[in-house]
């Protein structure tokens, strides 16, 4: 009998570095320490029946994870909420664990802690509910979030595109988490439903919302240092890019209208231009690279871009007309 199955397996890097720091924060008043136990619970932790065992020891909550920080963080929260002192195991690497392993489980009144945070409803059924006195104001459904995170969620690095997933197990408890995103911090999460459901976030602005609400604030300095750094590469990128578009189009019409001045001199001969078109013909065949603000400079008087160009116009109809 399982609720929504422990997690997988976490990175390493950046999202342990997040968890160690959420797993430090001091636990805020008890609504708030139920509200991220619930969570860690719901998506980190799993229900067991013994059927051999004492009817008050026949169902155990036990919480699977390979980081530390989160196993102390829940048996810290099970001791502080709920007085109750949980055996924690240490299943080294071997096998198919390839990295360390800690259990968290609560043998004593698991059935009423079950109850208590939504995993079993009151008639002791698995209960795919967050119930709504958890997360009844924002801070409560920051704690919520924050103890989902901690359960089952990683991150991408600063460096790397954004993305943080939490897997949850079922579509509706997805949905539910992508409700608690849009209260927190006003954005909106999307959710995948297929065979592994998950919240998902890919707004590098929104990511370090959350870690910022959550009370991860070095994470969120060193992510918003980088997602400024990524912003800034970017509009370098694209200004470069379009001033390199800009000197490809100024150059192509340069070509034209040089090749076009050259075209109607063979065909009508200087004398057969008005003096300033004649004008603006020499300093063009002269200065074939020069913008159009270069060209009026060189003009007797100076002339404007506007006037060079109306100009350069008159020149290639005289062309097209001939």
């Amino acid at each position: 009998m399982t609720g929504d199955g422990p997690a997988p397996p976490h990175g390493s890097g950046f999202t342990e570095r997040v968890k160690q720091e959420l797993a430090r924060l001091e636990p805020g008043d008890r609504v708030t320490q139920r509200a991220e136990l619930a969570a860690i619970l719901r998506l980190g932790g799993a229900l067991h029946l013994h059927p051999g065992a004492p009817p008050e020891e026949r169902l155990t909550v036990e919480v699977v994870t390979t980081s530390g920080a989160v196993a102390r963080r829940a048996f810290a929260l099970l001791q502080r909420v709920y007085e109750l002192r949980p055996e924690v195991q240490v299943r080294a690497p071997g096998g198919v664990r390839r990295r360390t392993t800690y259990v968290v489980v609560v043998a004593v009144r698991a059935e009423d802690l079950a109850r208590d945070i939504g995993m079993l409803d009151p008639e002791g059924r698995p209960s795919g509910e967050i119930p709504r006195a958890l997360v009844a104001d924002r801070g409560h459904a920051v704690a919520y979030l924050r103890g989902a995170f901690l359960a089952a969620g990683s991150v991408s690095a600063p460096s790397r595109p954004p993305h943080l997933e939490v897997p949850t197990g079922s579509p509706s408890l997805a949905d539910r988490l992508a409700v608690l995103v849009r209260r927190t911090v006003d954005r909106p999460a999307s959710t995948v439903g297929d065979e592994r459901p998950r919240l998902v976030v890919k707004s590098g602005e929104t990511i370090g919302e959350l870690l910022a609400s959550w009370g991860a604030t070095g994470a969120f300095l060193a992510w918003d240092e980088q997602r400024l750094r990524r912003s800034l590469r970017s509009e370098a990128n694209r200004l470069a890019n379009a001033d390199a578009a800009n000197l490809r189009r100024t150059i192509e019409a340069a070509s034209d209208q040089t090749a076009a001045v050259a075209e109607v001199i063979e065909q009508v001969g200087w004398d057969g231009l008005a003096p300033e078109l004649r004008e603006v013909a020499l300093v063009r065949l002269a200065n074939p690279a020069a913008s159009l603000a270069e060209l009026g400079e060189l003009c007797d008087p100076p002339v404007g871009k506007s006037s060079v160009h109306r100009r350069l116009r008159r020149i290639l109809a005289l062309v097209e007309d001939g």
